[in-house]
């Protein structure tokens, strides 16, 4: 699986009513694990096992109130995941580092669902359970990954700066851009 997704803003949206009609998003349970696993992984190339550590990790976040997963489900298998959660810099952190606050973190759909909105009823998810607890989401992007700029400026996102730092998160082959988008401005 590419990195990003190809960037086809104006191909044919392919069974996108039939899709939304069904689809189940929902806060992903203990059993959607390997299969969000699966997906993260074909996505970046890894093995599976440290994948559904990772998944289990957010879950334990996400009981301590720091963090979501949720799952897309259709016709009873899951399609796609997307992550939100809690950043607050550590001790040390340079003068750019990104703001404190809740971020998104993550949107994944299956190749073969793409381009029928899943993604951006995952994305409405996780604003939704953001907007309960803060005015304002973040999210950053690779500024090649036109596919993720183009479903959150359609939700609200606007581009804060190009100049941070967030620790352990790096851009392969181009530049981050954080992006901010403010909830109480933006109706669901």
């Amino acid at each position: 699986m590419s990195e990003f997704a190809e960037y086809a803003p104006d191909a044919e949206r392919e069974d996108r009513f039939a899709v939304r009609r069904k689809l189940i998003i929902r806060p992903a349970q203990e059993s959607d694990l390997p299969a969000v696993a699966a997906i993260a992984a074909a996505r970046e190339g890894e093995p599976v096992a440290g994948w559904i550590d990772k998944m289990k990790q957010v879950g334990a976040e996400g009981r301590a109130g720091r963090a979501i997963l949720y799952a897309a489900s259709l016709d009873g298998r899951v399609i796609g995941y997307a992550r939100a959660g809690y950043f607050a810099a550590p001790a040390g952190s340079p003068a750019n580092v990104v703001p404190e606050g809740w971020y998104l973190t993550g949107v994944v759909v299956e190749p073969s669902m793409r381009r029928r909105g899943v993604g951006s009823e995952l994305t409405r998810a996780r604003l939704d359970w953001v907007a309960e607890r803060s005015d304002c989401a973040y999210y950053v992007a690779n500024e090649r990954n036109l596919v993720s700029i183009d479903l959150h400026a359609g939700l609200g996102f606007v581009e804060l700066t190009r100049d941070f730092h967030h620790p352990g998160v790096e851009f392969a082959g181009g530049r981050g851009i954080l992006f901010v988008c403010d909830l109480r401005a933006v109706r669901r």
